[in-house]
């Protein structure tokens, strides 16, 4: 794979305050599934074993608890520190350094949760109509094509590229936040061909780190788990669960970091096509006018 894996790491750097805040908070949150499932094989111990089902009921118990605890996070604090995150990547030279700071300035483009939602759910419907009509506009639904998983492929590409189009978007640096994320659109649309090629390939490198971290935690729990007579299912959802806060805590910001870094040195000195600027206003007039209230 010829990512580019230098000039992510770059990208990275800007943004490291952030990238150490976060992980810090999915370590910590961790160590909170390792002592739960701690007092689970406990409780399992004193209660001399359970059958099956009641160890299922329980792991899905545990699995929904732990989505829903995740939905809150995300809502009220996590998606702040994924913008910032985002702004740190765009090295916007008239903004004063730090997390505070940046923390204060996405507060400008997305002033709570569901201005942030709708905004990246446009920008991925919109990233995969042109990703599937190869570029035609205006955006319109196109028929999928190619092998039965492409739709699925599409949406997990143009969920990165939506990321990245958002750093693009900080980096332009308007007074009027709707016309940042329009221009990097449009800026996106006429000259991101390389990123979309690269977004594929960190899209695989991501899948991959998951899968390897899965591996390297769930074999070791098999083993352990059936020499001490544990139910083998709770050790293979511990290591599913923690492989995945690390890929949050240490992958997915390096993979943002890549497409990032490649679309803002993709289109660095280009200008926003003007009429395409214009032909987005209507794809974004809804998610704009919840940004101005």
């Amino acid at each position: 794979m010829d990512n580019n894996f230098r000039a992510a790491l770059v990208t990275l750097s800007r943004a490291l305050p952030v990238v150490l805040f976060r992980a810090g908070i999915f370590i910590a949150g961790g160590f909170l599934v390792i002592i739960f499932f701690g007092m689970l094989l406990f409780a399992l111990r004193l209660a001399g074993g359970v059958s099956q089902s009641v160890v299922i009921a329980v792991l899905v118990l545990a699995v929904l608890s732990g989505l829903g605890c995740g939905r809150v996070l995300q809502r009220f604090f996590l998606f702040r520190h994924r913008a910032a995150l985002l702004l740190l990547f765009s090295e916007r030279p008239t903004m004063a350094p730090g997390l505070s700071v940046a923390i204060h300035e996405v507060g400008r483009f997305f002033p709570d949760y569901s201005s942030w939602a709708l905004m990246n759910r446009d920008l991925r419907r919109a990233l995969s109509a042109f990703y599937r009509s190869e570029g035609d506009f205006p955006l319109r639904p196109a028929a999928n094509s190619g092998w039965p998983f492409s739709g699925a492929l599409d949406r997990l590409v143009s969920g990165i590229l939506a990321q990245a189009t958002l750093a693009l978007a900080f980096s332009r640096g308007n007074i009027e936040p709707e016309r940042s994320i329009r221009e990097g659109l449009a800026l996106y649309f006429r000259h991101g061909s390389e990123s979309r090629r690269l977004a594929r390939r960190w899209l695989w490198f991501s899948a991959s780190g998951l899968a390897f971290l899965f591996l390297c935690l769930a074999i070791p729990n098999w083993f352990f788990f059936t020499s001490t007579g544990t139910p083998v299912e709770i050790g293979i959802v511990l290591a599913a669960a923690i492989a995945w806060l690390l890929h949050q805590a240490f992958v997915q910001p390096f993979v943002l970091a890549g497409v990032s870094g490649a679309l803002l040195a993709e289109t660095r000195g280009y200008l926003p096509d003007p009429e395409l600027c214009e032909g987005l206003d209507l794809l974004f007039q809804s998610p704009c006018a919840d940004l101005e209230n």
